[in-house]
């Protein structure tokens, strides 16, 4: 079979006929698999799909198949193998390049490959065709992470409630403001000897404006995808294999738990986003308002170019809406966390840990401004509304970058930098103390928020866990690093039921 397999292609590569739309068809099931393998949470809607197609594989085949038939039109018949095996290479780097970021000109390499790919057709044009029987082929090794998750099991049983809390019947109703500074560390991590960083004016200011502040406030997870999910689920989802691949932006901007809860109050929602991170897949929206429309987003680039006024667009959408009975969901990218991947070798992590933690520091005091001016406007507009500033995870101060996360490590401050969130909340009066003295972390934010809110003291029986998960590369799986008790373990979790 093999040997039969070999003599095919070998008698198709050999072939005289040329076959320039399947020439176009190899580089585009190639790159749009390519793409897919490292790209599917971002890009698994109907949308993206028909667009993907249309750019990774009409357009090579367009491409190709029309400068194919062009060529005899002047007199360069001869010429048609020539521009296939040159073309075909052409297009291929042209599109990774767009991928890939490179330290060398682009445009330079695009053209040294034309000039190279000329001289060599002229004596091995023929074999043009071994260009796509090797791209086929290296598409196969594109294709496990996309079965993966295109075939992973998604359940949404752990979102279902332990009680009727979306039933529950609020007493009150003010306008709810939801304020995330993305990886704003808690104040406890802010005095350890990792960030050494005196915040007491700001922590003055929030006192000040009526808030109440819970020092040692942490999250669940350790991600913005992942934190977000339980936290909008009011659940545990312990890092299920669906979530941060495929189905975390559908739970955290869709009809999760929270915004069910609140339509059923007649709660007006309202998501308003410096960066559209959380609408790139484009999700069905469960938001009856958002600040970003989906055809102003790129789909080749992942959206961090662009750049939204968070304050400025919530002005405009308070004047259309009344004194109660809306939720806004405000989403700021600020401090942010230290980098992603790692930049410089090994034996000069230190020299990258103090410009990561510097670096990170310095967004800590331009969120404070921003959260300064934001909570000002709000405070003189609307001094009956509830504000929760409530970050999705730490700032990974520390670490060489933040990447580096996903290997153990002992170290307690770090991670206490990984979990360790800003917690500041401006209640209605002091009767939240009745609710919230067993708030913990991020999972049940909204669960005590709701408490509150209904005067149900009995939605705080189903608290969840206040455990924190990380999923390690190193060793393998899903480890406990931080109990319900607060206690910092290691422990595998094992057979996690819906």
């Amino acid at each position: 079979m093999i040997e039969k397999l070999r003599q095919r292609i070998l008698d198709f590569i050999n072939s005289d006929k040329d076959t320039p739309v399947l020439a176009g068809l190899a580089v585009g099931f190639y790159l749009m698999l390519f793409y897919y393998s490292g790209n599917f949470a971002l890009a698994n809607s109907l949308i993206q799909f028909l667009f993907f197609t249309a750019y990774y594989v009409l357009v090579p085949v367009v491409v190709l198949y029309a400068g194919y038939k062009i060529l005899p039109l002047f007199k360069m018949e001869g010429y048609r193998k020539n521009y296939l095996f040159v073309v075909m290479p052409v297009l291929f780097f042209y599109y990774i390049f767009e991928l890939i970021a490179l330290p060398f000109t682009e445009k330079g390499t695009l053209v040294a490959i034309m000039l190279v790919g000329w001289f060599v057709s002229k004596k091995y044009r023929k074999y043009y065709k071994l260009f796509i029987v090797l791209l086929f082929f290296l598409s196969v090794f594109n294709l496990p992470p996309i079965l993966e998750a295109a075939f992973t099991k998604r359940s949404t049983q752990w979102q279902k409630q332990p009680d009727n809390i979306e039933q529950v019947t609020f007493k009150k109703k003010p306008n709810i403001y939801y304020i995330q500074p993305d990886g704003y560390t808690n104040p406890v991590n802010l005095k350890d000897s990792i960030h050494n960083f005196d915040n007491s004016n700001f922590w003055g200011y929030l006192n000040n404006s009526g808030f109440t502040v819970y020092p040692n406030q942490r999250s669940n997870y350790y991600s913005t995808l992942l934190s977000n999910s339980a936290t909008f689920s009011m659940k545990h989802h312990y890092c299920a294999g669906d979530i941060e691949e495929y189905s975390a932006r559908d739970i955290i901007v869709g009809e999760n738990a929270v915004l069910r809860t609140l339509k059923h109050n007649d709660y007006k929602t309202h998501f308003i986003t410096e960066k559209p991170y959380l609408l790139i897949n484009r999700p069905d929206l469960g938001y009856d308002f958002c600040n970003v429309a989906y055809c102003d987003i790129p789909f080749l680039k992942d959206g961090w170019s662009q750049n939204y006024d968070v304050i400025e667009d919530l002005k405009k959408q308070m004047q259309n809406t009344s004194q109660g009975g809306n939720f806004f969901f405000l989403e700021k990218f600020t401090p942010g966390h230290i980098s992603v991947y790692k930049k410089l070798l090994d034996n000069e992590f230190e020299k990258e840990i103090d410009a990561e933690r510097a670096t990170y520091l310095n967004g800590i005091k331009d969120a404070n401004v921003w959260l300064e001016e934001l909570i000002g406007y709000i405070t003189k507009n609307d001094p009956n509304g509830i504000i929760i500033i409530g970050a999705d995870h730490g700032g990974f101060a520390g670490f060489a970058y933040s990447l580096q996360s996903q290997y153990k490590t002992n170290n307690r401050l770090k991670k206490n930098s990984m979990f360790g969130t800003l917690l500041a909340i401006k209640w209605n009066d002091d009767n939240a103390k009745l609710f919230d003295k067993d708030l913990k972390t991020n999972v049940n934010l909204f669960r005590v928020v709701f408490s509150y809110l209904s005067q149900d003291k009995a939605l705080l029986n189903n608290l969840q866990e206040d455990v924190s998960y990380v999923h390690l590369k190193e060793p393998q799986g899903i480890y406990i690093y931080i109990d319900d008790e607060g206690k910092h373990v290691f422990e595998k979790l094992e057979n996690v039921q819906d």
